[in-house]
């Protein structure tokens, strides 16, 4: 029996009550895509990207909900024990939110509904390196701020809507951090998107980035 998550999408008001966002995609992606789920006890491999997500293609094995008028979707993942194989690593999940920030951690094995606040309270769940998601117009400037928090060395950049072609420039700064001198690149730059990464995984600032065609 897989393990429900309940998301909700939405901002604070000045009163203090909370006001959801519909039409917002949540995407959910696996930690390896040669991994094999259980589907009500018959093995299935995830080999197919999915087609409801576009971008990345590290992100195209995962499964994407879209919040309703309440700015509220769930997510279905399998227990990382028991309904995932291989069993060992324990195999973990990341939620990637609208704003680009992720959640990662091994899904525990109850049936839920989880919030995101028993994740990270009770299930050791953890925010990660965000990924900016910029709209982008072919002919104009893209441009964000990508934070490295000392635990990875890479930031995924995803493109909310494509550029025509991979051959678009880019620049980056990094941030001061006296703890480290990192050297910064990019790598796998593609018309959706691209990857930063410091020489260092303990750097700890951020890195200004810009896209132009």
């Amino acid at each position: 029996m897989p393990c429900d998550i309940k998301i909700s999408v939405g901002y604070r008001t000045n009163t203090g009550s909370f006001t959801g966002l519909p039409n917002l995609s949540v995407i959910a992606v696996p930690s390896a895509n040669t991994q094999t789920y259980s589907y009500a006890g018959t093995w299935r491999e995830n080999v197919v990207s999915n087609p409801g997500i576009v971008g990345n293609a590290a992100l195209n094995h995962g499964q994407i909900a879209v919040t309703d008028v309440n700015g509220e979707c769930t997510h279905t993942l399998p227990y990382s024990s028991g309904e995932t194989h291989p069993a060992s690593p324990e195999a973990r999940w990341s939620l990637l939110f609208p704003d680009g920030q992720i959640l990662s951690g091994e899904v525990p094995s109850v049936a839920g509904p989880l919030r995101v606040d028993d994740l990270v309270q009770t299930y050791g769940w953890s925010w990660s390196s965000s990924v900016y998601v910029a709209p982008v117009t072919p002919g104009t400037l893209a441009r964000g701020i990508a934070s490295f928090t000392g635990s990875s060395s890479s930031v995924t950049i995803l493109f909310s809507s494509p550029f025509v072609s991979s051959g678009y420039g880019l620049k980056l700064a990094p941030s001061y951090d006296a703890a480290t001198e990192p050297k910064v690149y990019y790598s796998n730059k593609s018309a959706t998107g691209f990857d930063i990464v410091v020489s260092d995984s303990a750097y700890v600032g951020t890195v200004d980035w810009e896209a132009t065609l």
